[in-house]
């Protein structure tokens, strides 16, 4: 299965992005308002692969945080097309680098930042509720 294209998410995407999110084990969880409000951000990037997937992250300076990424399912290329284009878009606003925390726990997620390109710089002790520790990592933007 190839993966689908990757846009800037709309209003009328939220439904479905919650849909993904609710169904995958460490998203953010963020709520309807919340993600309506990221849509008008200036500052937010909010990118959907209908039905797919999606990523929010926020552009502080030339850091891009990344504050959540979801695919509908693992193994189908989704993920790496929305962190492609998050990288795309990225460089588009002038970010230096892609930063952001992973759970210890997360180990599926780590191996694919790992593979990305992704650094760790950094932890946060029993950070998450379930007592896992966030790993800081970053993404240079060449």
């Amino acid at each position: 299965m190839s993966a689908p294209a990757v846009r800037p998410a709309t209003a009328a995407d939220i439904p479905d992005i919650l849909r993904i999110a609710s169904s995958r084990p460490f998203t953010a969880k963020w709520s309807n308002e919340a993600f309506l409000a990221e849509v008008s951000r200036p500052e937010s990037i909010l990118l959907v692969a209908p039905g797919s997937g999606y990523a929010l992250a926020r552009v502080v300076a030339d850091d891009c945080r990344l504050l959540d990424i979801a695919a509908a399912e693992d193994g189908g290329g989704w993920g790496k097309a929305l962190l492609s284009a998050l990288r795309a878009e990225a460089r588009a606003r002038d970010c230096a680098k892609i930063s952001f925390e992973v759970s210890a726990a997360n180990a599926r997620a780590l191996s694919f930042y790992e593979k990305a390109g992704a650094r760790v710089v950094g932890g946060r002790p029993k950070f998450y509720t379930d007592g896992s520790d966030a790993v800081l990592m970053d993404l240079d933007l060449p």
